[in-house]
């Protein structure tokens, strides 16, 4: 029996002093910036001015009619301030030297798509709307549509790991991991156990982990020691002791590439309670998906962008091409019109901050407004931008039975309370809500009308909507449609439906709501 490895301890106390540090840094910011207006005029004066400008330049600025007009607000409330604050904080984008490296690397491989044939036409002799979702998503995000791609369907965490576990003991070439939390557990055990194993045996494998994500979770030094054994790592946007809004951008993406054949994704992180070998918040419920076939080229290129983003770059990606892109590359019109049906569409897609283009919310609005029958929806969280609240109304009051299913037992009970601040709109206009009693519902996934679904790490909130690196995968005809659609109509059953009734509050509740 092969002993087990000693992993560092996550440093508590840099946890601490980063904490401190932070806190002092805003405390003095703020204290420096009103003694500068009090010992001069021209400071306020500058502070109004530029509080103007921002102002302005929010007006002719193409954004969400929601976000800018509460920046406006806020602005003219605290003119000396408001100003300043939106610069630090209010683009959503990266900053410039994280944009320009991912931007810089997608530029430099956005010919790697040309490889797969445009099979477009074929899901628009299905369905035309559906195929305007796919259109749409191989413009602006640059994800082919693939089709004939075996794709399994696991309603838990614990439900996946055999698998996984087996298909990692499998690889001969790469395996690519990348997660926003990682922490050390029977999980981690079962995975990183592997990952040594292949990256000893030659195996190129490399590790992407989030680094608030994983702040409280794994040591600042957590990188090198993956090296030490073998597994190229890289801590994305590492928390540092100087404050900068660069922190507000994670990587949000959850998923495993496996010799670029087989891939895991879907709302998982690496951590034990996603699994159910501890318990927090109840029966941990969540979903991932497993994909074989061509279509896991479009979560290499995300991996590899990321990855050389920030890394000595690969100067081709051709080593990584996976058999069987190169065999449906070689295929004729009329050979994928033979097989067009067989299995269903798939499409992989990632959503990313640095441009502005809201590609996650526009899917799952498209799906809203799509629907003729039904839309299912998982989501652990639901802060939402008036337009996805109208995309829901519509659906529901054109005779959709649009059914939303959010946590029984939250993790975090502010944003809970967010959550629930939605219900009543949404139950007026008949919308059916559900909360999964069991415990915490971490799934993001929607399923409409047995013809397409999506699986991903995109939650209905801000923060996955637009300030996240996320990834979804839509499913378009596809047979694991049912499962899904199986898997939540059991969650159905031992859910509570939720009634205007049980939305009733003080005065004093709504006022803290609005706040």
């Amino acid at each position: 029996m092969k002993p087990k490895i000693k992993w560092p301890e996550p440093d508590t106390e840099r946890i601490i002093i980063l904490a401190i540090t932070l806190l002092v840094q805003l405390i003095v910011a703020f204290v420096l910036w009103t003694n500068l207006v009090k010992f001069s005029a021209l400071f306020e004066v500058i502070g109004v001015i530029f509080s103007l400008a921002m102002v302005l330049y929010l007006i002719m600025k193409d954004l969400n009619p929601a976000y800018r007009q509460s920046w406006i607000i806020l602005i003219m409330i605290f003119p000396l301030f408001g100003g300043v604050l939106y610069y630090l904080i209010g683009n959503k984008r990266p900053i410039k030297h994280m944009r320009e490296n991912l931007e810089e690397q997608e530029q430099l491989h956005s010919h790697e798509v040309d490889l797969v044939p445009d099979i477009n036409y074929l899901l628009e002799e299905k369905n035309e709307g559906l195929a305007g979702i796919s259109k749409y998503l191989r413009d602006y995000a640059n994800a082919p549509l693939y089709m004939d791609d075996p794709v399994r369907y696991y309603p838990s965490g614990e439900s996946m790991m055999d698998d996984l576990v087996n298909d990692l003991k499998k690889a001969k070439k790469t395996i690519f991991v990348e997660f926003f939390i990682v922490e050390y557990g029977v999980m981690f055990d079962q995975i990183f156990d592997v990952l040594i194993e292949k990256a000893n045996e030659g195996v190129d494998v490399r590790f992407i982990y989030d680094g608030f994500g994983t702040l409280t979770r794994l040591p600042e030094d957590f990188e090198e020691y993956c090296k030490e054994l073998g597994i190229k790592a890289m801590n994305f946007n590492p928390v540092k002791p100087i404050i900068s809004m660069v922190y507000n951008t994670r990587d949000h993406r959850k998923f495993i590439i496996i010799d670029n054949e087989v891939a895991y994704t879907g709302g998982l992180n690496i951590a034990d309670e996603y699994i159910n070998e501890i318990e927090r918040f109840g029966y941990w419920k969540d979903n991932m998906i497993r994909v074989e076939g061509p279509a896991v080229w479009n979560y290499t290129l995300m991996f590899l962008n990321m990855w050389n983003a920030f890394n000595e770059p690969d100067t081709s990606y051709e080593l990584f091409r996976p058999d069987s892109l190169l065999e449906l590359n070689e295929k004729s019109s009329y050979d994928l019109r033979e097989i067009c049906g067989h299995s269903g569409f798939v499409q992989p897609f990632g959503d990313t901050p640095i441009d502005e283009e809201p590609i996650g919310e526009n899917v799952y609005q498209s799906i809203l407004h799509q629907a003729k029958d039904y839309v299912y929806i998982y989501t652990p969280y639901l802060v939402i931008s008036h337009e996805m609240q109208v995309a829901l109304q519509m659906a529901a009051k054109r005779g959709v039975t649009v059914r939303l299913m959010t946590p029984g037992i939250p993790d975090k009970k502010l944003v809970y309370r967010m959550t629930r601040s939605f219900y009543r709109p949404l139950i007026n206009a008949g919308v059916e809500i559900y909360e999964y009693t069991p415990g915490f519902l971490h799934a993001k996934t929607f399923v409409s009308d047995d013809k397409i679904a999506t699986v991903g790490t995109s939650n209905l909130d801000y923060r996955s909507l637009y300030l996240h690196f996320e990834t979804n995968t839509v499913l378009y005809y596809h047979p694991v449609i049912q499962d899904i659609k199986d898997d939540m109509e059991s969650s159905l059953e031992v859910s509570k439906r939720i009634s205007v009734k049980d939305t009733s509050q003080s005065l004093f509740a709504h006022i803290w709501d609005a706040l």
